[in-house]
């Protein structure tokens, strides 16, 4: 079906919109006809998608915002609310993977700033959003995790228990706005092509065993597409998703695939 009015009248906030995952659903949202909410904290490249979208046609607004910053994220909704009056979609899309090494040996304040970053921001954000999203009776949130939350990774301490607890987070939310009309789920893309893969190819084999796993999936062009996973994104926000509250609805998994490729054919 068209998709040009599957998010119509639509307000979504999309954290670590500048780039990657990010981006490509800023605009596959805007062509579904939502205001979008762009928010990183590299002010330049979130206004340059803001502004790709608008010369589209679409409504978008950008917002530097630091999602570790309980001020920044109120301030965020508040501009949000000035602009558009609602939230009704949030995709806690922002994450970070460095520090890449194991446990012992990479720098503490860089493990515990990727957890505020991975765990605290989406914490944060849900938080903001849901007491309009309560009051209406509707409303989405997506966090955007990774397989990596149930695998052992060596060099990726920091990451796979972000995602873990994010895995976890998801599903408490999911059941305690349970029957109030507000969705709560997951999305686990796999391996995107990204600048976090960039970033995973240049680390060294002793920090990171499986880095040539990563380079030979780049080289072979076995990486998913941004614009798959924000199509995945936009499934889970519309309509389609009103069923999926409290999973986390994996990319790689083929029923997936083909029930997107059907509900979104012209996508």
């Amino acid at each position: 079906m068209p998709i040009e009015n599957l998010l119509s009248n639509k307000v979504a906030i999309i954290t670590g919109a500048g780039r990657g995952i990010g981006r490509a659903t800023a605009r596959l949202f805007a062509r579904a006809g939502a205001s979008v909410v762009l928010a990183a904290r590299t002010g330049a490249e979130i206004q340059a998608a803001a502004e790709e979208i608008k010369a589209a046609g679409g409504r978008a607004l950008a917002i530097p915002t630091d999602v570790t910053d309980r001020v920044a994220i109120d301030q965020l909704i508040t501009l949000t609310l000035r602009a558009f009056r609602q939230v009704d979609i949030l995709v806690n899309n922002a994450a970070v993977l460095a520090p890449i090494g194991k446990t012992w040996q990479v720098d503490p304040a860089q493990w515990q700033k990727l957890i505020a970053i991975n765990v605290v921001g989406p914490y944060l954000c849900s938080r903001a959003v849901l007491p309009q999203m309560l009051e209406r009776g509707e409303g989405r949130i997506l966090n955007v995790t990774s397989g990596a939350a149930r695998k052992n990774i060596i060099g990726w301490g920091a990451y796979c228990a972000s995602k873990a607890a994010l895995d976890r987070f998801t599903g408490v939310l999911a059941a305690e706005v349970a029957e109030t009309g507000v969705v709560v789920c997951g999305i686990s893309p796999g391996p995107t092509d990204t600048p976090m893969q960039a970033e995973i190819r240049r680390a060294s084999s002793a920090a990171f065993p499986l880095v040539e796993h990563f380079r030979q999936l780049h080289a072979q062009q076995q990486l998913v597409s941004p614009d798959d996973v924000a199509r995945l994104n936009l499934w889970l926000a519309s309509r389609f998703g009103a069923g999926c509250n409290g999973q986390v609805v994996s990319l790689a998994d083929e029923s997936v695939r083909a029930q997107l490729a059907r509900d979104l054919q012209n996508a």
